[in-house]
């Protein structure tokens, strides 16, 4: 068995998947120890073209050729195929820092945590071009799954590559990504961090998310919005499950507010939402119904007004 699987959905991602895939190959790794699932999900440019010499002189590389699907349904793909003790997730404009991955991986081996949560830093074409530093490198500290979620999880920052999963955990707890469904990494996320019993943090910088125009988030238009509705539905439910412990319920509240504030936010901010807001509004209160909030006085407020006014609170947040 592979100590690890790095699974890379690639799709139309032409002038950054060449530094992606040389990047896996500078972690200090044994080629036998991990493999590279690339996913082809239906790319119309040259992408492959350009790391062709790269899968064809590594035996521990798979391509997973498909149509295009969606990030989801190729990240469920490469899992699929996957044969790693661990799993990792790559994205394919994105890139690993340079020995980075090793440490961590034996760490995860010898201490079999559900869950290990890395650090990341975020980085312009520029400075990428143009980099020279070293990045933090730190010890792992061992937790329980509850106290890493309270303590450590930043609903803001629900990126699926910021860990190392145990491929058994996501299998036997079932854990997949939901198809057809943009931001797809926050219920993934935050299911993962609910049911992980053992884990492990570090400050290590492992990952480089590459900062771009034209990304998913980056580009929020009507269909997206209308996901992070289904979204929030999905994290409603976890906040309202009995069996979590009362800590983990109030932190599913807070991640629960953090989403909800990161959505109307863009739909205050976004002007060709703007003829669509009372739609939006009201789909929500359809995919979430009895929807409030009750952790502080911020909180309460922007539930009563969310409940009794969502247009003028929409209003207020985008002056």
């Amino acid at each position: 068995m592979k100590k690890l699987s790095i699974i890379v959905p690639v799709y139309n991602v032409e002038p950054y998947i060449r530094p992606c895939v040389e990047s896996i190959f500078m972690q200090g790794l044994a080629e036998e120890d991990f493999e590279v699932i690339l996913v082809n999900d239906g790319t119309t440019d040259n992408s492959f073209g350009q790391i062709r010499d790269i899968t064809d002189c590594h035996d521990n590389i798979t391509v997973i050729e498909q149509s295009n699907q969606g990030l989801s349904a190729a990240r469920n793909a490469g899992l699929a195929r996957a044969t790693g003790q661990y799993i990792m997730f790559l994205d394919s404009d994105d890139l690993l820092v340079s020995n980075s991955v090793a440490p961590l991986l034996n760490n995860a081996v010898n201490q079999q945590p559900d869950l290990l949560m890395g650090n990341y830093v975020k980085l312009n074409n520029t400075e990428i071009a143009n980099l020279n530093s070293s990045f933090t490198k730190a010890s792992c500290i061992c937790k329980r799954g509850e106290r890493m979620f309270v303590e450590d999880f930043n609903p803001r920052e629900c990126y699926v590559w910021k860990m190392l999963y145990r491929r058994e955990f996501l299998n036997s707890n079932h854990i997949r990504f939901i198809p057809g469904l943009y931001f797809e990494d926050i219920p993934f996320t935050v299911e993962c961090c609910l049911k992980a019993d053992k884990c492990m943090r570090t400050d290590t910088t492992l990952y480089i998310y590459r900062q771009r125009e034209g990304t998913i988030v980056t580009t929020i238009d009507h269909r997206k919005i209308y996901d992070f509705n289904q979204i929030l539905a999905i994290l409603w439910q976890y906040t309202n499950d009995m069996t979590l412990s009362a800590a983990k319920r109030r932190k599913m509240m807070d991640t629960t507010y953090a989403i909800f504030c990161v959505e109307t936010w863009h739909i205050a901010h976004n002007k060709t939402l703007l003829a669509e807001r009372k739609n939006i509004m009201n789909d929500l209160k359809k995919c979430v119904p009895g929807l409030r909030f009750t952790g502080g006085l911020k909180q309460r407020l922007t539930s009563f007004l969310y409940t009794t006014m969502p247009l003028t609170y929409i209003w207020l947040k985008s002056h």
